[in-house]
């Protein structure tokens, strides 16, 4: 008799935290930033969503969504994130984006990086519901995700703490770009570059100038070298990696 009830009982409160959730995921819409947190919670609970930890896996959920050439999307979007606009142009003329619905933002892409922590944080992303079939289009290049996974495995085989690293920024539309102040000609908005967080690599408890050192030194040694872009910003907490195909390093922001 008592296992029924506190079957009962944790039946009843499965429910209600269920309940609550939902109301959380589909009430929030203005707190955007809360409401992505329990949207990734509640996408977590009902699908499958693996790390993804291999170079292999990453390409084969990025193939999951269609690539759409700047020419295939909608006029509005173009024009609302100013893609259109002439100093844009030429830049962008060779750009591809994937497809996805806003739920799609929560599947694991790079070890346990979300989608979400790639994509522009702009107008689009932050109205959309999760239950949307309005499309979102994600301007990152599949080029820089697999560095970043190439870093994963290079500081995993060292024992380091690839935990150690969190995503600041990933692509951004030339509108976002603006928005948060970034150079005119970032390759953010190619969907070339990311900016990482650098936190506990070495595993000594806290964060010390000598893990950023480490990422610097894996970035110029291995992973980066000559064929792309490095930001030191000396100071701070936050690396900068593009794959521009040309040599650049610099220290300010």
């Amino acid at each position: 008799m008592l296992f029924v009830v506190l079957q009962d009982m944790k039946t009843k409160n499965l429910f209600f935290f269920v309940l609550i959730l939902v109301l959380c995921v589909f009430g929030l819409k203005k707190y955007w930033r809360t409401n992505s947190h329990l949207e990734a919670i509640y996408f977590d609970w009902t699908h499958d969503n693996p790390s993804i930890d291999s170079p292999a896996a990453l390409q084969e959920m990025l193939d999951q969504f269609e690539r759409k050439s700047l020419a295939d999307l909608p006029d509005s979007y173009l024009q609302k994130t100013k893609m259109k606009e002439a100093k844009y142009s030429e830049m962008l003329g060779a750009m591809h984006f994937y497809e996805i619905k806003k739920k799609d933002c929560y599947r694991k892409i790079v070890g346990d990086f979300r989608i979400k922590d790639f994509i522009a944080k702009d107008q689009f992303f932050r109205n959309r519901t999760y239950t949307s079939s309005t499309p979102l289009y994600w301007g990152i290049q599949p080029e820089i995700l697999h560095k970043l996974m190439e870093l994963k495995i290079i500081l995993e085989k060292r024992k380091l703490n690839w935990k150690g690293i969190k995503i600041n920024s990933g692509h951004r539309t030339p509108h976002h770009n603006e928005a948060v102040k970034g150079a005119s000609k970032s390759r953010h908005i190619v969907g070339e570059a990311l900016d990482l967080k650098i936190g506990d690599v070495d595993n000594s408890g806290f964060y010390t100038e000598a893990d950023k050192a480490i990422i610097l030194e894996i970035c110029e040694k291995e992973l980066i070298k000559d064929k792309g872009g490095i930001g030191l910003y000396p100071g701070t907490r936050v690396v900068h990696i593009d794959t521009r195909g040309y040599r650049a390093r610099w220290n300010d922001y």
